[in-house]
């Protein structure tokens, strides 16, 4: 019998034997962030926020200015949703727009959430990952928004499952002139449409502490944006 009648039988065993390993893997370190204490955790929010934007989200200072960083949370388009930002809005929506053409992309990029004040900023990127158009939604704006919890399901309930029993999904629906803005947010940092494995349970749960301090904030700010934190229920 030829060697390469088993080449395909080698290859489907070392493919099991590597999901299995990565099964175990995700398996115990989903453990360890399930027995975390949360509130406790919660206490190092403003710590972890520091981190986060004085490393990876460090464009996000810059993308600041002088305006300072209450709150941050990563978003992403819902799917099937057309875009709220058409060309026949973009006159009525230049005062919101702080950098380039009012143009918010319908593609999967992602995006960023910065509460800030009174104000929440929202940065769109193009497919390169650089920010290319930037949003501010005002307090008149904002308490006419919307903030609701959704069933998880497909892409979202994979995101949102391998990284515990902590982390919820939410749709965020910010007002303008014509239809709202709609985005899905997550009581931890993720992109829905970007597949992430978390590898470091710590980071994990620095994730999570950072987008419940993000939900928090909003909904004391703005009553009609206050949902139950996850890690508090």
């Amino acid at each position: 019998m030829s060697i390469y009648t088993f080449i395909p039988v080698i290859f489907i065993v070392l493919y099991l034997g590597y999901w299995f390993y990565m099964k175990n893997k995700n398996s115990k370190q989903a453990q360890v962030v399930n027995n975390t204490d949360f509130k406790a955790e919660f206490a190092n929010a403003e710590q972890y926020k520091k981190l986060c934007l004085n490393s990876d989200l460090s464009f996000l200072k810059e993308a600041m200015g002088e305006e300072k960083i209450d709150a941050f949370n990563y978003a992403s388009n819902e799917y099937g949703v057309a875009s709220a930002l058409k060309d026949g809005m973009k006159d009525k929506l230049k005062g919101m727009a702080t950098l380039g053409t009012v143009r918010f992309n319908t593609v999967q990029t992602p995006k960023y959430l910065v509460l800030s004040g009174d104000n929440l900023h929202l940065f769109d990127t193009d497919t390169d990952g650089e920010i290319d158009n930037h949003f501010v939604f005002n307090q008149a704006r904002l308490e006419n928004s919307r903030l609701i919890a959704i069933p998880m399901e497909g892409q979202v309930q994979a995101q949102a499952q391998a990284r515990g029993n902590n982390v919820k999904a939410y749709k965020l629906s910010l007002q303008t002139d014509e239809k709202p803005v709609e985005l899905i947010i997550y009581s931890c940092l993720i992109f829905t449409n970007i597949p992430e494995i978390p590898t470091d349970p710590q980071e994990t749960i620095q994730d999570i502490i950072i987008g419940n301090d993000f939900l928090k904030q909003l909904g004391d700010k703005y009553p009609n944006l206050k949902v139950s934190l996850p890690i508090f229920s």
